[in-house]
């Protein structure tokens, strides 16, 4: 018996099914897909006239290049209307970013939509309200009427908004684009004021790469096709073959391989040297990303492992090297960027007062990078080539650098050598993130503050509650209990909080009507401090949700239209919608106008207009178009040449419209989007900052990071007397292909399970001969922090001594074990770094090991 079910025939499409254009749901990368929707009891024929693919299927696709149509990328569902609809996703073999490629995550987008006969038929479909230890499902008009009453009696008794406290995307991806990030700002910064408000996989509202914006460099810079034109690419603290896989294998890949030459010949000038690219792979691990790439160039690429924590003094370092061997540009620096701050920089990111051979030394000591390494890296991304040409050099960094400790630092050495080497705004260069999911930022201004050089850092929120602070908590679209640093300790907290709500609601039996569980509910909370009303906003009873004592049930990724932009491009495109969520789920932020109007008639009947007229901002909102129109007035005036494309917002898409994404498609426009001057039509921005930078005066920004000074209290403590002994290894985290961020559909989905039913712990050979482990074995991983149940996987990916635990997994998340340090210039956690024991756990699970594989994962001999 099949553990899911197989088949043997797929239907196809016919000439009449209904066709959208998409985009997928997951990661960063972005890539297109066609959705093909029509009624079950009809189907195209296999000749290429007889389906809407418009593909020959009476012979075998040809492989590779052919049409991709596989079981997991057909699902049936329901529609309003009773009748079942198959639905074909399938990658669009016009995109520019995956040309009819996908990856596991894409692959499956067809399992994810509902279904009552699948395992996405625990989607959330009604309101449902705790009553003891069940939740009963209510109606919209009462749910938002006991949000309204508990938020405006908050705010009447406390007469501010400092004991709302929020937990929501800022970005887009997964369903929350440009719309439902405007409708959480209108809310949440306009119409209300929460200064205690953190991202989804932080515990503050801010940017994890202030660093390279207040140098004057959005992180989201460079394009796709610069990927193809480098002569060098850096991935540094980024693994995309794992995490933006069709990136890596369509794009990274062919430039090792030598397959973009002509690409290459094209783009540069005449007489420039067009050479296969070069890959270096900064990471503590030997990464996916690495070992693939060495099946086709070992001798061009370079792997650095610095020890946790350290990447900006490699960053300097290697910066240093750049400066002794005079391989930048003086009269660039002097034009581009200022140069009463880059005295700073020389002073204390490249210590020229110290001799160059001490300096090396120390850097060694500190990062155990060889010497000889630093000094190749730093050749391969900025020595001169043939003729004195400048080097490409395209540096793409991610949550190995911005989860790191320091955050502020490490991001601000990165940008700062790529910008002394001239690798911005050039093809074939640039210095930005991978990606975690796809972006659509647009909100008015938030009440927080920014880094602590701009009035920060912003509140830590997540030690705000478990201090016992705040009275309402609202969860959007993320599992704090899983994501959130520290997550033991937290989970503990929140479910003590609201528990003692709980258990106050309980007491001389259960409010009758609306009103009066509004009362109780503010009674409790005001006669136990330590009480906390939690709120969760999502498609799944997640495991935050638990413990909640509202929960509002979202729509879904096709459930709704939602434009993003992808990371490597900053392409903007819409995502169709191309069926309706199940039940009574909402779009987010149709959830947020109703809350508002709900509160402006609360409001109005206190005879307070004035206030009443604050909460209504979605009034006018009937259309997923209607936000996206509204969010596009928060951006500057766009009317703007191409060399000052800096001064917009990274995002800007002013004067783009739901009928103009239809007309591109695929294509879509690369943000910030300008209206041309001269013609008047809307252009977009292959790459920024050819001409200036985001800066005021359009110059970049010098800043000197600070000297290695060790680790944070919350680390060191494992590394004094008995401690050390007891914690003997290094811990980071990261992500697995096969799942995608905490699984929310990834665990409904058995042949997502299957492939990882368990989280994992890579343990270098040397380590399990050591402790008697070998694959498959399961291992207790802990600290003073927390504890999990891992599987092990015996790999060298791993050095001697250090372990890497798979985030996130709903069977156990490597963030049980992190700790609380967050970065003091910005209040970014450090994920990737702790200390832990490990203890084999007797006995096995026989059952998981018949369908796991427990080989070492990153070969690819």
């Amino acid at each position: 018996m099949a553990l899911f079910e197989r088949r043997d025939h797929l239907p196809l499409p016919p000439k009449g099914a209904k066709t959208y254009n998409t985009v997928c749901q997951y990661c960063n990368v972005g890539c297109g897909y066609k959705v093909y929707v029509w009624p079950v009891g009809e189907e195209g024929g296999p000749e290429k006239d007889q389906n809407a693919f418009g593909a020959d299927f009476t012979n075998p696709q040809p492989p590779l290049v052919g049409l991709n149509y596989t079981e997991t990328m057909h699902s049936v569902v329901q529609g309003r209307d009773g009748r079942e609809y198959h639905v074909a996703i399938v990658p669009a073999q016009d995109s520019p970013i995956n040309r009819g490629d996908y990856s596991i995550r894409g692959g499956t987008n067809a399992l994810t939509t509902f279904s009552p006969t699948r395992g996405t038929q625990d989607r959330l479909r009604y309101p449902l309200l705790r009553l003891g230890d069940q939740f009963q499902a209510v109606t919209w008009q009462e749910a938002l009427t006991l949000m309204g009453r508990v938020i405006k009696g908050i705010r009447d008794r406390d007469g501010n908004d400092d004991n709302l406290t929020v937990k929501c995307y800022d970005h887009g991806g997964s369903g929350q684009g440009f719309e439902d990030n405007y409708g959480a700002g209108k809310l949440f910064f306009d119409a209300l004021s929460v200064r205690h408000i953190a991202i989804h996989n932080r515990p503050a509202y801010n940017s994890e790469v202030w660093g390279s914006r207040e140098r004057g460099v959005h992180e989201l810079n460079y394009d796709v096709s610069d990927a193809r034109l480098a002569d060098t690419v850096v991935l540094w603290g980024a693994n995309p073959y794992e995490t933006a896989t069709v990136f890596y294998v369509e794009h990274i890949l062919p430039n090792l391989k030598g397959a973009t030459l002509g690409e290459k010949k094209a783009a540069f000038a005449n007489g420039e040297p067009a050479e296969p690219g070069y890959l270096i792979v900064i990471d503590p691990r030997k990464t996916s990303s690495l070992t693939a790439a060495e099946v086709y160039a070992k001798d061009r690429v370079l792997h650095l492992a610095p020890r946790l924590g350290t990447d900006y003094i490699l960053a300097n370092a290697m910066a240093r090297v750049v400066w002794e061997r005079g391989y930048y540009d003086p009269d660039y620096l002097k034009a581009r960027t200022d140069m009463t701050l880059f005295e700073d920089y020389k002073k204390k990111s490249l210590k020229l007062g110290t001799p160059y051979d001490a300096f090396m030394d120390e850097a060694e000591t500190i990062t155990g990078v060889p010497r000889a390494q630093i000094e190749q890296a730093a050749e391969w991304m900025a020595k001169p080539k043939g003729g004195g040409q400048k080097r490409r050099t395209l540096t793409i960094y991610e949550k190995g650098i911005i989860w790191n400790m320091k955050n502020y630092d490490q991001v601000a050495a990165v940008v700062q050598l790529a910008v002394l080497t001239h690798n911005i705004g050039r093809p074939g260069t640039g210095c930005g993130r991978q990606g975690g999911h796809q972006e659509g930022y647009v909100r008015p201004p938030a009440p927080t503050p920014g880094s602590i050089f701009n009035g920060g850092p912003p509140v830590n929120v997540d030690k705000l509650l478990t201090s016992g602070k705040g009275k309402f908590y609202w969860v959007i679209a993320t599992d704090p209990y899983l994501s959130t640093p520290n997550s033991q300790f937290f989970r503990k907290r929140i479910h003590e909080r609201t528990q003692k709500l709980t258990e106050a609601l309980g007491r001389a039996g259960e409010p009758g009507t609306v009103q009066a569980w509004a009362d109780k509910i503010l009674q409790a909370l005001y006669e136990d401090p330590d009480a906390l009303f939690m709120v969760v906003q999502d498609i799944y009873m997640t495991d935050t949700a638990r413990d909640a004592h509202l929960i509002l049930p979202a729509a879904a990724w096709g459930e709704a239209n939602d434009t993003s932009i992808n990371c490597n491009s900053r392409l903007l495109r819409l995502y169709e919608k191309f069926t309706d969520p199940p039940g009574e789920a909402k779009p987010d932020w149709e959830i947020f106008k109703w809350v508002g109007m709900r509160l402006a008639e609360l409001y109005r009947a206190d005879g307070r207009r004035e206030e009443a007229a604050k909460f209504e901002f979605g009034r006018d909102w009937k259309t997923d178009e209607d936000v996206f129109l509204a969010g596009s007035q928060e951006f500057k005036d766009n009317a703007v040449s191409e060399a000052d494309e800096a001064t917009l917002e990274a995002e800007n898409y002013k004067g783009v419209t739901y009928g103009f994404l239809k007309e591109v498609g695929q294509q879509g426009i690369r943000t910030p989007v300008r209206k041309d001057p001269a013609t008047g039509k809307l252009v977009g921005t292959l790459r920024r900052y050819t001409h200036r930078f985001g800066s005021s005066d359009g110059k970049f920004k010098w800043y000197g990071t600070d000297d290695w000074e060790g680790y944070p209290p919350e680390v060191d403590k494992y590394l004094k007397g008995e401690a050390s002994e007891r914690y003997p290894f290094w811990v980071t985290t990261g992500r697995a292909q096969t799942i995608w961020q905490t699984a929310y559909h990834d665990r409904n989905l058995p042949e997502k399970t299957l492939a990882l039913p368990l989280p994992y712990v890579e343990v270098n050979p040397e380590d399990a001969r050591r402790l008697g482990l070998a694959g498959g074995d399961l291992v207790e991983v802990y600290n003073e922090e927390g504890n999990g149940t891992f599987m092990v996987y015996v790999t060298d990916a791993v050095q001697p001594g250090m372990l890497f635990l798979v985030m996130y997994h709903w069977r156990g998340t490597s963030n049980s074990l992190t700790s609380g340090y967050t970065d003091p210039k910005t209040t970014i956690p450090w994920y990737k770094g702790t200390r832990a024991a490990l203890r084999k756990v007797a006995g096995a699970l026989p059952s998981l090991h018949q369908t796991a594989s427990t080989l070492q994962q990153n070969r690819f001999e």
